[in-house]
């Protein structure tokens, strides 16, 4: 840490010069602006970035050494979960087929991505999202309203016998990545640059919170497709009309859980929060209780039987992960007691939290 001395002129103003090594890396220049951002903890961010706009990140991915699409694919998708807003490909001959498939991969998995510029040798891509077109709680609603399509979908394809829409189930966990991704990317952005605050309507602390929902609910979607599978495998076996009500229940009752968990979240409500997390144990009595039923119907066939407790286990990693929700909602109505739930805490680049929060293990990970 570099300590310099505060001066006192003009009776009334205080002034601290500037690091010179810190200047010339931002190039500054005299009688230029600066941004001034008072921290929770009584520190002070001074940034060059007083637009809230993107700054400028170039990644050049150079094919020489690259002959898998998948792993191309996966290079894509890392830079631009951290932030960059161009990607060039590069090569030192023609692009391969493999690297035109991994971009038209890349664009429909990823939101405001589209190639720019294309040549023989190279491939531009451009970032045309404005961060603060995709507020983060309207990103967690949408999630949320596509895993609920996804789970009604998966246990009505189980009762109609229809495999064309249990395979639907598995493509649309698609789009929950995407959303995913996006908000991971709009989270390393702010961390850049914490003046975009006023831009995203979110502060660094708070958008910690919602990217760690996000990954749960992520990691819901995942359970849903698991059932849209095994549904998918039962769509031959002969199952009794009791069947797919009981799972029509236990789907039922799971998804109202775990909208209730995020809107706990979204509204900051500890007590909601408490109430839900209680739910959830009997919840999981339920479900034991249906799982005897169930293979009692399943009438001795030895593939309707795994199945059917493959997805009673996967309903049950649903509300286990519900209960994830509302610890991180809890903790997060417990951060923001004192503060008014309608309140745009970053509306004012002066109440803006600093970079500095340190990341929490990943919640979801706790069972796979």
């Amino acid at each position: 840490m570099e300590i310099r001395k505060v001066q006192k002129t003009g009776g009334a103003s205080y002034i601290i010069s500037l690091p010179k090594d810190w200047v010339k890396a931002s190039k500054i220049e005299k009688n230029d602006p600066l941004g001034l951002i008072s921290q929770p903890d009584g520190s002070l961010t001074i940034t060059p970035h007083i637009h809230g706009k993107v700054a400028e990140r170039v990644k050049i991915i150079d094919l020489k050494d690259i002959y898998d699409c998948e792993y191309l694919y996966r290079l894509l998708i890392a830079a631009y979960v951290t932030g960059f807003n161009t990607i060039k490909i590069t090569t030192p001959s023609r692009i391969p087929s493999f690297a035109h498939k991994a971009v038209r991969m890349f664009i429909q998995a990823s939101i405001g991505q589209e190639v720019s510029e294309e040549t023989e040798k190279s491939m531009t891509i451009k970032d045309l999202l404005n961060p603060g077109e995709m507020p983060f709680e309207n990103v967690i609603s949408r999630m949320h309203v596509i895993i609920e399509g996804m789970l009604n979908d998966a246990i009505y394809a189980l009762k109609t016998k229809d495999r064309e829409l249990a395979e639907d189930v598995i493509f649309r966990d698609r789009d929950v990545n995407k959303l995913y991704w996006l908000i991971s990317r709009q989270y390393n952005l702010l961390l850049r640059n914490v003046s975009l605050s006023h831009e995203m309507g979110m502060n660094v602390e708070t958008a910690l919170h919602y990217m760690q929902i996000a990954r749960v609910i992520e990691r819901t979607g995942d359970q849903v497709v698991q059932i849209a599978e095994n549904v998918r495998s039962m769509i031959f076996l002969s199952t009794e009309k009791k069947t797919s009500e009981i799972f029509q229940n236990l789907a039922a009752e799971a998804m109202e859980i775990f909208k209730a968990g995020v809107d706990s979240f979204c509204n900051r409500n500890v007590t909601q929060s408490q109430r839900i997390y209680e739910r959830i144990g009997k919840y999981y009595r339920h479900c034991d209780e249906s799982s005897k039923q169930l293979i009692e119907s399943a009438g001795g066939q030895t593939a309707g039987i795994i199945s059917i407790a493959y997805i009673i286990d996967n309903l049950k990693k649903i509300g286990e992960y519900t209960g994830v929700i509302c610890e991180s909602a809890i903790n997060y109505g417990i951060m923001t007691q004192d503060q008014d739930p309608n309140e745009d805490h970053a509306a004012d680049a002066e109440t803006d939290e600093g970079t500095n929060a340190a990341p929490r293990a990943d919640p979801a990970n706790r069972r796979d």
